[in-house]
Formats: C-alpha cells, sequence, structure tokens
C-alpha cells in the first residue's frame, strides 16, 4: 500500500479534476495547498479557460507536461471517464479525495493496474 504523504512529496506536478468558481470549494483549495508547498498544480475542467487569473486546462491532455499524480475532486460518475487517459498518458498514482469515490471506479482503476490513494490531500499536505 502506498503512503499518501510520500506520493504527494515525490509528485511533482499534479493534476486536479474538478476546480470551479467557488473560490472556496475543495478543488480549489487542493490547487492552493498544492502551490503552498511547492509543487506545479494543474486545474482541470472542460467549462474554464481561466480561473482567479490562472489557466484551467481543458482535460489532462492539454497540460505542459504530463503530471505525476491526478487528484480527484469531481462525482465517481465522472471520474471514471478519466481512468483510460490516465492508464493511456503513464500516470501510475490517482488520489482519490473523500467523496470521490464509486465500487465501480476503484474496479476500474483495478484493472487498469492504477494506484489509487484515498485521503484528503489538505490533510496529507500539512505534513510535508
Amino acid at each position: 500500500m502506498l503512503d499518501p504523504k510520500q506520493v504527494l512529496n515525490d509528485s511533482q506536478t499534479i493534476a486536479v479534476l474538478g476546480v470551479n468558481k467557488d473560490h472556496e470549494s475543495y478543488a480549489n483549495k487542493i490547487v492552493r495547498k498544492i502551490k503552498a508547498i511547492n509543487k506545479i498544480a494543474y486545474p482541470i475542467n472542460p467549462r474554464y479557460n481561466e480561473l482567479f487569473g490562472e489557466v484551467v486546462y481543458e482535460s489532462i491532455e492539454k497540460c505542459p507536461s504530463i503530471p505525476d499524480l491526478v487528484v480527484f475532486v469531481v462525482n465517481p460518475t465522472i471520474g471514471i471517464d478519466y481512468l483510460e487517459t490516465i492508464k493511456e498518458l503513464g500516470i501510475k498514482t490517482i488520489w482519490l479525495q473523500p467523496g470521490t469515490i464509486s465500487i465501480e471506479l476503484l474496479e476500474e482503476a483495478k484493472r487498469l493496474k492504477l494506484n489509487v490513494i484515498e485521503a484528503c490531500v489538505l490533510v496529507v499536505g500539512n505534513y510535508l
């Protein structure tokens, strides 16, 4: 089993699925936390080009580089649609925030041989 603290520490570029117009949403707080611990955050949401003066990427494939890690802050019915792309891009680990997990998503991640972290980035990030 992977250690969430070690995964977060080792990851330099981190995509965050589910950023939105609510500055205080968990996705947006996670983007800020990632930057605060001196990592590169790639906010992802196909609905926006920019939020809060920051570039938002339409998809993981549109990021400037392939992220080391993808954090899910989306409904699992949306999240499951990202798994094939994540696998194809060679990303090995996904991070599922509380509320983003379903049996179907976990089974598909297992089938694709993706490593799964189930924890809160905001909590784990406090220990780096």
